[in-house]
């Protein structure tokens, strides 16, 4: 239901002011200098020559996250005593590329220039089964489960010039730095086997990262087209970054002979979003 929500809420948003275009009380006069751009805004306190500045819009979006590095299972830390081989698992190998949906807002503190922030969505099923070593002499295999993570975010955006294209005509191209939390939802590998047998037996998944708060970053670039008087519509990418979950102690103890390979976590990933703004 929350995944439904997000994404339908960012749909039906289909687009955002155009950077300071039209807007109501609480602006500013400036000129648009670029007639593509220009929008009219009501005539109100303030407001007398139908080019003011908007400062509030709301925005959303929807698109995909490529897994870009970073390894949910990793040797590194394994006791060296230990008879178990230990494979590294990227997210790459254990994830397909997952869903992002956002909801949120901005405020414009100059035509160039915004402060935004925003709620988030983000899930990736699982790969299915990996390799993940050998354990006296025995393959090591399971599958995780779908790494699902939520939080917010909030930013710094920078519109550069106007620029004139043959399809979109008029676009605006932009660079963001955000910065935030997400709380990822605890990972297991599942059907954790070796040799064929369960590991655990009655219990057959592992316990491998617990639910946990975790920082996020990411550094995006994106243009925006005007496709009505108060929206538009735009792309994105980037790279975002979300730190490591809390390891889990469940089962994988100090005992265990694969201690220590739940010690990564960290992900990357390149998204591509469908954005929109609409302006107040």
């Amino acid at each position: 239901m929350r995944l439904l929500l997000l994404g339908t809420a960012a749909i039906a948003l289909s687009g955002c002011s155009w950077l300071g275009l039209g807007g109501h009380g609480k602006s500013k006069h400036y000129g648009s200098g670029h007639g593509q751009y220009k929008a009219h805004a009501p005539q109100g306190v303030g407001c007398h020559s139908g080019q003011c500045l908007s400062r509030w819009n709301l925005e959303g979006g929807v698109g995909v996250a490529f897994n870009a590095g970073g390894d949910i299972l990793t040797p590194d830390q394994i006791t060296p005593e230990t008879n178990a081989v230990i494979n590294d698992v990227s997210f790459a190998d254990a994830y397909d590329p997952g869903f992002r949906a956002e909801l949120g807002g901005s405020y414009a503190l100059t035509p160039n220039s915004k402060v935004t922030a925003n709620g988030f969505f983000q899930q990736h099923d699982s790969a299915g089964v990996q390799n993940l070593g050998t354990i006296g002499g025995e393959a090591f295999t399971g599958s995780f489960s779908d790494y699902t993570s939520y939080g917010a975010e909030v930013g710094y955006r920078h519109y550069f010039k106007p620029r004139i294209a043959p399809v979109l005509k008029n676009f605006r191209p932009y660079v963001e730095a955000k910065a935030g939390a997400a709380y990822v939802e605890d990972i297991n590998i599942e059907g954790a086997t070796v040799g064929g047998a369960l590991i655990a037996p009655g219990a057959p998944n592992i316990g491998f990262y617990d639910s946990s708060w975790v920082p996020t970053a990411a550094g995006l670039v994106g243009i925006e087209t005007p496709i009505a008087k108060y929206t538009t519509l735009g792309i994105e990418t980037g790279i975002r970054y979300a730190g490591r979950p809390e390891s889990s102690d469940d089962l994988i103890t100090g005992a265990s002979p694969i201690a220590g390979i739940n010690n990564g976590g960290r992900n990357w990933t390149v998204p591509f979003m469908l954005r929109g703004r609409y302006r107040f």
